[in-house]
Order: structure tokens, then sequence, then C-alpha cells
């Protein structure tokens, strides 16, 4: 607190308190007599700054000195010696150039002692408040930093899985077309690095447009179709005001992967996935056909997009009724503060 910016100020407004309330509280009741003001003045401007600077020596100096001990406590214990020492030096001088009541004394050294004391301890409870309120802002700060890199780091770990889970599962496809139809397997190629670069480019980014988030989908759709054909369809319903709304990156592939994963489709009976989005939500849905055997899971899927909603203090909604599934996801505001909703 003494090593303040406004170090030379604080002292003389405690200098101008102290000197009226001398003058009109305590002098005729301690020296029994009137007090010359403008000695008074100067003696209590001085005293005031000579206070202060000897504690913000004691902070700038000494504090560092001693790491064992509490800084508070030192900080007290030797303003309170140097207060006897200022008392002396005070009442010599006051005597010297004021002399009369301001002589040398053992009641004036008594009454300035008392005084120094009083500013002192009232200088030292002040800075004791200054000191914890700095240290709780402190540690405040620094919860808020382990907190921010713990949701970052599990964050990016649930990213991360995404990457090879997905990658490796069409490099199989990719391996089997290579085999059937050089063409096709081409052109799955250029559709799978386009998928991968987004992947990539977005894996630290908690949100991206829906625009650019049903560009990559539309590219995993070509995928599905290359691999299935006519044994599956998609259909799209996007409201115009839906386009500039956030979504987690890779939400919506990882939601159509998960249908195809559970349930079957062949050409005579293919399966349809509607996806459609309003203002607010957006919604991946499908006629339930359940496979006999579901490949094993890798616990990815649905919980992964659960997490990543967590982060951002939304949650999804899942519906599985009257054979028909449903995730309905909501869109967030461009303009709201991610870091003020954790």
């Amino acid at each position: 607190m003494f090593g303040h910016r406004y170090k030379l100020l604080f002292p003389g407004l405690l200098g101008l308190y102290s000197f009226f309330n001398i003058l009109i509280l305590d002098g005729d009741r301690l020296y029994q007599a009137s007090l010359p003001e403008n000695q008074l003045f100067i003696l209590i401007i001085f005293l005031s700054y000579a206070i202060w600077m000897i504690n913000w020596g004691i902070e700038a100096w000494m504090l560092k000195k001693f790491h064992k001990i509490h800084p508070l406590i030192i900080q007290f214990l030797v303003s309170a010696v140097a207060m006897v020492f200022l008392a002396i030096v005070s009442v010599s001088m006051s005597d010297l150039f004021f002399g009369g009541i301001f002589g040398y004394s053992k009641q004036n050294f008594l009454l300035t002692f008392g005084f120094l004391s009083r500013l002192n301890l009232f200088l030292n409870c002040l800075n004791s408040i200054y000191f914890f309120s700095k240290k709780l802002n402190e540690k405040e700060l620094e919860t808020e930093k382990l907190k921010l890199l713990g949701t970052e780091a599990k964050l990016e770990s649930i990213n991360a899985q995404l990457n090879p889970h997905f990658f490796f599962n069409n490099l199989s496809a990719l391996s089997v077309l290579i085999h059937q139809n050089v063409n096709q397997a081409d052109q799955y190629l250029q559709k799978l690095s386009q998928i991968y670069r987004y992947v990539l480019n977005n894996k630290i980014n908690e949100l991206v447009s829906l625009e650019e988030e049903l560009a990559f989908l539309q590219n995993y759709l070509d995928l599905l179709q290359i691999r299935f054909q006519d044994s599956l369809s998609f259909s799209m319903s996007i409201e115009k005001n839906a386009y500039q709304r956030m979504i987690p990156p890779a939400v919506l592939q990882l939601l159509v992967e998960n249908v195809v994963k559970h349930n079957f489709f062949t050409t005579k009976k293919p399966l349809e996935i509607k996806i459609i989005a309003s203002e607010k939500t957006i919604t991946v849905r499908n006629l339930v056909q359940p496979k006999e055997v579901v490949d094993t899971s890798t616990g990815i899927g649905l919980q992964n997009i659960s997490d990543r909603y967590k982060f951002l203090n939304q949650s999804i909604q899942i519906i599985d009724q009257e054979g028909v599934f449903e995730v309905v996801l909501p869109l967030i505001d461009a303009h709201e503060d991610i870091v003020s909703r954790r």
C-alpha cells in the first residue's frame, strides 16, 4: 500500500485531517493553551509524511529480507519502533525551530509519540485491509485461470477423440473402394482430405458458424453417398437466419455417423436422415431401423456432444419415441461471451 502511485498525496490528506482534528478537538485539552496554527500545520504535515515514508521504506526494502515472518507483522513491529525515534527527532526539531509550547519536554515527547503511534496504527490497519484484499483478488484470479486451463484441457481432450476415430473409420472405407471403383475412390479421397482439413483447422475452436458446419457436413454426406449409394438419403431444411448462429465443430457429423452406426439400411429399405434448423436449434432426425448387431462403440458420439455443450453451459435434447430418434442441439448467438458463461 505504501508504494502506491499516489503515495505523495495520501499522507498530505491524512495530515490535513489530523491538523483540523487537533486544532478543533484536542489542542486546548492536551496543551491547555492556544496552539500556533502555522507552526502546528507544518509539524503535522511533516510527521504525516515521515510516518508514511518510514512505512514505505520498510515495505520496499526490509520485507524482502524476511521470508519466514508474515510481512504485516514485520511492518507493524518495525514501524512501531521507528515511531519512538521519530518522536525524539520531532520533539528535538520542534524545540529547535519553534520553541515555546513546542519545546523539548517529557510531555511533548509523550504527546508526539502518542500521535505518531495512533497514525501509524491507523495506516497499518489500512495496509492490512489492502494486503488481504489484494491477496484475495490474486487467489480469485488464480482460481479462474486454473479453472479455465482445466476446462480448455478437457475440451481439447474431447476434441482430440474426433481425429483418430474419424480418420481410421474412413481409411477402412477407402481401402474397400480402391478395389471396387478407382474413380469413386479418388472422389472419396478428395472429400476426405477436405473433411480432415476442416477437423484439423477447428480442433481448438469451441464454436464455428452453422454455415461452415453445414458445408463440412455436406462433404461428409457426399462420402456416405459414395459408399452407400441409394441406401441413404438426406434432406435439409435450414432457416435463413440460422446460418450465422454458432455450433461446436463436427457435432452434426458425429450425429449422422451415430445414426449410420446404429441403424440398418438397404436399397429396398433406405434410411432417411432429416436435418432441420430454426433460429434457436438444429435437429437431426431419423426413423429407427435398429441393427441386430451394432458395431463396437468407441465411447464418443452423443456423450462427446453432450460434454462439449456442457462447457458452454448448454444441454442437448435426445428424443427416442414412436420409432423416431432425434437429437436437438442449441444454436448459439455469435456475440455470446463463452468465457463468462463458463
